[in-house]
């Protein structure tokens, strides 16, 4: 095994308890010895590792006379390298790893032996999708002939015949392996002639050409450091995100820090010879002041220049400084009364990964006048450079990243307190959104599958179960009450405990952890759980508000009466309900610490001068005086 998928595959096997195994280990980036492999057992392996950029020098280690079956995992490997077809018996692959996109259709091809072993011993339970039996215990045939199963088979079919011609006008084959080595050639001159970078694998004969994986040497930046920690390829990764210049490269979720690179025969060289100049450049935004003066790397202006359409870089700095206040002190309207505005994301700015109708021109009519504004959201499946991607992919054109004030970015200060104090942190949330935020550290965890921690922090992920995961950090808080006398701290990044969805239903957030917790450990006597708010109504998330714009005449508007209204109001700023997203006509009422100066039923009021005050219901006895009122 050399890398992740390896190990799957090894899993699935005890899953299954198909037979018992032996498993060839090696160090990540290494291809295992095959000396001791027994010929006469069944070999498993990887022929393109994508996540360590490893795969077999070749096979010829395999005998043709072999008496076990050879089951290959050649998802990213078909059409990228020549497979010695003879050596395998069950081959599984995806022409849309190399020839298109991650479509999720895998193709499977018996040989006559492998057939031969379906034909005997007991049949095993497995997927309707993948069972290879007739009734009567015969190959199903008709699966290798063409049949399909269901519709959308037949889409798969017309995406493969679109993709083998693509691949025939190339040249074939032999066409797009040369794409492929010539891809490779230029990572190649790359990496030996940039200093501070190397290759994760480090035997040229067990390399990858397509899946380029790489590593930052961090002892080219202080004497005495061997290995990096994921700080500066992170930094990179996100710069080169916001610049739209990389996606996705960061390494895989549980491979060492770095970067993964797709060069298949789909990329052109010239890209990736741009991508080459961007890695460059975002090496020297993230490292700044720890380069040493024996590396020397070219800045190529403000950006490498090519005939090819790729993304430039934005001329304006990631950090560029914020416009002042207009110069006449006549306030026309609400936006004129402060120095600055926070909009919350969810339900104001956006519904959904879409822009709310009117939202974009909103930001634009503040860009112009010079009015500063920031997106303070709870969000926190990424970093802040990754909320900026999303949000302007949602159709929000905000400018810079210093734009985005997120609990995720405002808990990583904290995070890396707990774990430079030795402190064990598990993260709920998924390892990717966990890792773009707070970076790898040997001491943050993930909550689902960690034994124990001593600081707990709950993150915002899409698709993530945290429901599910709480059931197994409800006994992890009480083993740690009944041994040691305390309980883990919380560290709340979000705490929504509601979101709106787009139909106008709710549901549950990451907010109801605690909660739920509680209520859990409560037949157990256990104290209130110590937790720090750091999202909204949390007071750091409006500290760093405060700090980025240097006054704290800031309006805040939101849809949240318990997070945007009363944070804000317990911040000492003035708050904006809108009557949409959570609070949808305006219903939502609470005491008077989450009473709002202004109401609003949209955007729009913050500019025409119509904002009303107000209506309070008999739960509220208490309302500004006036429709409009100016800062404090």
């Amino acid at each position: 095994m050399s890398d992740s998928f390896s190990r799957y595959w090894a899993n699935e096997i005890d899953t299954l308890a198909l037979a018992s195994q032996r498993r060839h280990v090696c160090a990540f980036g290494e291809f295992p010895h095959t000396e001791g492999i027994d010929p006469n057992h069944d070999i498993v392996l990887v022929l393109n590792g994508t996540n360590s950029g490893v795969c077999p020098p070749n096979l010829d280690w395999i005998f043709p006379d072999r008496a076990g079956l050879v089951i290959a995992d050649a998802v990213s490997a078909a059409f990228t390298r020549r497979i010695a077809y003879d050596r395998v018996d069950v081959l599984c692959w995806s022409w849309q790893k190399a020839l298109g996109g991650e479509g999720g259709h895998g193709m499977i091809a018996l040989s006559p032996r492998a057939q031969a072993r379906l034909k005997v011993g007991e049949v095993k339970p497995v997927a309707r999708l993948m069972k290879l039996h007739n009734a009567d215990g015969s190959v199903n045939e008709a699966f290798f002939g063409g049949r399909t199963i269901s519709t959308p088979s037949m889409f798969a079919v017309e995406d493969i015949h679109s993709a083998l011609d693509w691949a025939e006008a190339c040249g074939g084959l032999s066409a797009l392996l040369n794409r492929v080595a010539d891809n490779y050639a230029v990572m190649a001159d790359w990496v030996d002639s940039t200093p501070w970078i190397d290759w994760t694998c480090p035997d040229p004969a067990s390399r990858s050409a397509c899946s380029i994986t790489l590593r930052v040497l961090k002892e080219q930046l202080a004497v005495g450091e061997t290995e990096d920690d994921g700080e500066i390829a992170g930094r990179m990764t996100r710069l080169l995100e916001v610049e739209g210049a990389a996606f996705d490269i960061w390494s895989y979720g549980d491979a060492p820090p770095g970067f993964r690179i797709w060069a298949g025969p789909t990329v052109e060289s010239e890209d990736l010879s741009i991508l080459c100049k961007w890695l460059a450049w975002a090496y020297i935004e993230a490292s700044q002041d720890n380069i040493p003066p024996e590396v020397s790397l070219e800045r190529p202006g403000r950006f490498p220049s090519s005939s090819a359409s790729a993304v430039q870089p934005r001329r304006d700095s990631v950090h560029r400084a914020l416009a002042g206040p207009p110069e006449s002190s006549t306030s026309h309207t609400l936006a004129d009364c402060y120095d600055a505005i926070l909009f919350d994301a969810t339900g104001v700015l956006i519904s959904g990964n879409d822009a709310i109708q009117g939202a974009d021109d909103i930001l634009t009519r503040l860009d112009t006048s010079g009015r500063p504004y920031y997106i303070v959201t709870n969000v926190s499946s990424g970093s802040d450079e990754t909320i900026l991607a999303r949000l302007r992919a949602a159709g929000l054109p905000i400018p810079t990243v210093d734009r985005i004030v997120s609990a995720g970015g405002v808990a990583r200060h904290f995070v890396l307190e707990e774990l430079e104090a030795g402190r064990l942190v598990s993260y709920l949330g998924s390892p990717q959104a966990a890792h773009d935020v707070f970076g790898k550290h040997p001491h943050l965890r993930f909550a689902a599958t960690a034994e124990t921690f001593d600081t707990l922090v709950v993150l915002d992920d899409e698709g993530f179960d945290f429901k599910r995961a709480a059931d197994r950090i409800l006994s992890i808080f009480q083993r740690r009450l009944i041994e040691t006398g305390e309980m883990p701290r919380m560290i709340a990044a979000n705490v929504d405990i509601i979101y709106p969805s787009k139909d106008g239903s709710l549901f549950f957030g990451p907010g109801i952890i605690r909660p739920m917790l509680e209520a859990g450990l409560a037949p157990f006597g256990a104290p209130p759980i110590s937790v720090k708010f750091v999202g909204k109504p949390g007071r750091p998330i409006f500290d760093e508000c405060i700090a980025r714009a240097g006054t704290n005449r800031l309006l805040m508007v939101g849809d949240q009466v318990d997070t945007d209204i009363k944070g804000a109001k317990a911040a000492g700023l003035d708050a904006l309900l809108i009557t949409r997203g959570l609070n949808n006509g305006g219903e939502l009422c609470q005491d008077e610490d989450g009473v709002p100066d202004y109401v609003a039923n949209h955007l729009d009021q913050i500019f025409d001068g119509s904002l009303f005050p107000h209506e309070l219901s008999a739960k509220c006895s208490t309302a500004p005086s006036n429709g409009r009122r100016g800062p404090r």
